[in-house]
């Protein structure tokens, strides 16, 4: 097995672990910081996918001139956290956003502008205007502005490295990783590590992330002896099925009035929404709510395009009809210019043609728990990003999850290039590079994995039940006792947190809808932390906040 040798290792190289690795080196020089991409560089990680007409960082500038304020931001990270999310991190990123946003702006990221000055748009979840955007590539912007700096920096990137396992010493401190670097294996040795893996898209049939990301930041944080929180909690919502492209559908689009129709050519969002909500309430809430949700009426909208498709009446895509022809070009231009063109030079024409829909796995709310500086509560390992819980609840403000990539990976990165300074050079025995698990895959896993895909997607999104999540259980830890590469031991393990979250939380809040709990509880205003025991079983803690 191939050696590596560096001080800090950075794992996973979007807006989280670009801005860790960057702020590790700038922090302390001295030290040698290798960042990994699970792929080729700047187009691994889920931000440098540009899947929307505009993704939005969130910070409360005020330039709206609405009375936006530290404070306002704080209270709005609560009430959308719905009783689970950290008052103590949410604090930290209402009170440090703008500053690390004027940090990017000095690095050269560029804001859509007005009259000389940022606009920011108001999100759901937000009371005041407070998301600054680059389009549907903000993401990209800011790992690319990123990238410039680290490199400068002295930073070493590592392409095509899958890593897959955390190592440890005797008295349990991380001291690196094993995977794969184009396809051969390898060990990092470091002194410390931070993940920033993201979140885990791609154990979905549907999903809009990038292929690297899978979960392993779980699965490897999990078996170092790592807390995860609120793993019950990501979002799923509309994305384009046909053509075939990983572009999500939200606000502007819903503003239309779209008509949706099934196979069969019948419009079904009145069979779904209860007798209070109207299909023109559901749209228009629909428009302010991407993500599914039980806080917001346009709830129904999702369900009902989830249970068309799984009750048979999909297109032979797996998806419904979105019909906007009866909008003309000038206010496409004007409204959603960035999908009308990136629909149309995938091969539809949004004036003449349907659009097929379905739903997708866009984020997670929910991991590794983490203390005020990324840290993990493993000796070693830090971690940043969407691979983290408890700064955000059931759900989130749009527009927060970059703007926590920011003040996690920049805390995440100094903390680990601080201890690092401190440490001693681990000198790596061969035991402790051993692996007992496969690294490559065979047909056998691909079976094992495609299955999980499908079965995940069905049971674990929208609608969830008890029957459903007990599916789930029976089959990750059927395939967990079996001989199965690592990577689908990944993410079996990530998929059983999951369904012991969401079978454990009988209530639906947030992004968790229990179709055999479906009114909120507020017995469950407690959040759900789960670890690996020594027999390697999940242990779970139920806990109140603070």
């Amino acid at each position: 097995m191939k050696e590596i040798r560096c001080d800090v290792l950075v794992i996973g190289a979007g807006a989280a672990g670009s801005r860790a690795a960057y702020e590790a080196k700038k922090a302390a020089p001295e030290l040698e910081v290798i960042l990994t991409c699970n792929g080729k560089y700047q187009s691994s990680g889920s931000t440098n996918l540009d899947a929307s007409e505009a993704l939005g960082i969130n910070a409360p500038f005020n330039y709206m001139q609405d009375g936006d304020s530290a404070d306002i931001y704080y209270a709005d990270i609560i009430s959308t956290g719905d009783g689970l999310a950290s008052p103590k991190l949410c604090r930290i990123i209402a009170e440090e956003s703008c500053a690390r946003l004027k940090e990017l702006l000095e690095l050269g990221v560029k804001f859509e502008l007005k009259n000389g000055i940022p606009v920011q748009q108001k999100l759901s979840g937000c009371t005041k205007a407070r998301s600054l955007t680059s389009g549907g590539g903000t993401g990209v912007q800011i790992t690319r502005a990123l990238a410039q700096a680290y490199l400068k920096e002295g930073v070493t990137v590592v392409e095509n490295a899958h890593m897959l396992s955390l190592c440890q010493t005797e008295d349990k401190m991380v001291c690196g990783a094993v995977g794969l670097i184009d396809h051969n294996p390898v060990f990092i040795t470091a002194k410390t590590v931070v993940l920033a893996t993201g979140g885990a898209g791609q154990l979905f049939a549907r999903n809009v992330n990038t292929s690297d990301i899978v979960g392993d930041g779980w699965a490897m944080a999990y078996q170092a002896g790592a807390k995860m929180v609120n793993m019950e909690f990501f979002q799923v919502g509309p994305a384009v099925v046909k053509p075939e492209m990983k572009f999500i559908i939200h606000s502007h689009m819903w503003r239309l009035q779209p008509r949706l129709t099934n196979s069969k050519g019948e419009e079904f969002l009145s069979n779904y929404c209860p007798s209070d909500v109207s299909v023109e309430e559901a749209l228009r809430l629909k428009a302010m709510s991407y993500p599914f949700s039980v806080r917001t009426k346009a709830m129904y909208v999702d369900i009902a395009i989830f249970k068309e498709i799984m009750s048979g009446n999909g297109t032979a895509n797996g998806g419904v009809y979105f019909d906007v022809t009866h909008v003309g070009l000038d206010e496409f231009m004007q409204k959603a210019p960035i999908t009308y063109q990136r629909i149309k030079k995938a091969g539809v024409d949004l004036r003449t043609d349907k659009l097929e829909l379905g739903l997708a796995v866009q984020n997670f709310n929910g991991g590794v728990l983490i203390d005020n500086n990324g840290y993990t509560g493993v000796k070693g390992l830090y971690a940043a990003g969407e691979v983290t819980g408890g700064i955000h609840g059931s759900d989130r403000p749009g527009g927060n999850n970059l703007t926590d990539t920011q003040i996690f990976g920049y805390r995440a990165g100094v903390s680990a290039a601080f201890e690092a300074q401190k440490s001693a050079t681990v000198e790596i025995s061969r035991e402790m590079q051993a692996v007992s698990d496969r690294l490559q895959m065979n047909d056998s896993d691909k079976d094992i994995l495609a299955q999980s895909m499908q079965m995940f997607y069905k049971e674990l999104t929208i609608v969830r039940t008890a029957q459903g999540l007990s599916k789930v259980l029976d089959f990750a830890n059927r395939y967990l006792k079996e001989d199965i590469c690592l990577e689908v031991k990944n993410r079996l393990l990530v998929g059983r947190m999951l369904a012991t979250a969401m079978l454990l939380r009988e209530e639906s809040r947030g992004t968790h809808y229990r179709e055999d709990f479906p009114n909120r509880s507020k017995e469950w205003t407690q959040r759900i932390v789960m670890s690996q025991d020594e027999n390697q079983q999940i242990t779970v803690a139920i806990q109140k906040m603070e």
